[in-house]
């Protein structure tokens, strides 16, 4: 018994140490702002920090509209900041904490547990959604920040529960 009580207590502090290290700090664009922790740096961490910048990127997919707001790219992850808003009187499904990031020849894959807010799931008629999504680089690969030109978001269908229709959101961001 007190074996069991050890590793549930070990599994619990692991699991508590992994959320508290998550941690982005770029703007949703949505009414809510849902932004991760902030850091405070100075100038000269924010230029190693790799490149932020505003995207501006609206398209509409299957009745979901999709706003890009603020994207940061660091040698390690790339942080997507984005708001959801369902315009259809029908509840969508879509899944973009579980999709990929295409820089060049890597793929990056979404972490989902080192984003914040809420972008994932069921979006019910009218509903807006708002959050960051961070996709990590492959083991042993970085990101050339200076020579990165865009970045393709493969983010997977944004299903229609009602009509049975899915259509990829795939959206690609010029890194400015």
């Amino acid at each position: 018994m007190k074996k069991l009580a050890k590793i549930l207590g070990i599994g619990v502090l692991t699991i508590g140490a992994l959320a508290a290290c998550s941690e982005t700090d770029v703007k949703t664009g949505g009414s809510n702002n849902t932004e991760g922790k902030k850091t405070e740096q100075t100038d000269d961490t924010k230029k190693e920090d790799g490149k932020k910048f505003n995207a501006g990127i609206s398209q509409e997919i299957n009745g979901l509209k999709v706003n890009i707001a603020e994207v940061k790219v660091t040698n390690e992850q790339i942080q997507v900041g984005l708001n959801l808003k369902n315009t259809t009187q029908q509840k969508l499904t879509f899944y973009p904490d579980q999709g990929n990031a295409i820089v060049g020849d890597m793929q990056l894959t979404a972490n989902m547990f080192s984003g914040s807010g809420n972008v994932s799931g069921d979006v019910n008629a009218g509903v807006k959604m708002d959050g960051v999504i961070v996709y990590d680089t492959p083991d042993g690969k970085t990101i050339d920040v200076d020579k990165i030109t865009e970045i393709k978001l493969d983010m997977g269908d944004v299903f229609n529960e009602e009509s049975f229709d899915a259509k990829n959101a795939t959206i690609t961001i010029p890194v400015k």
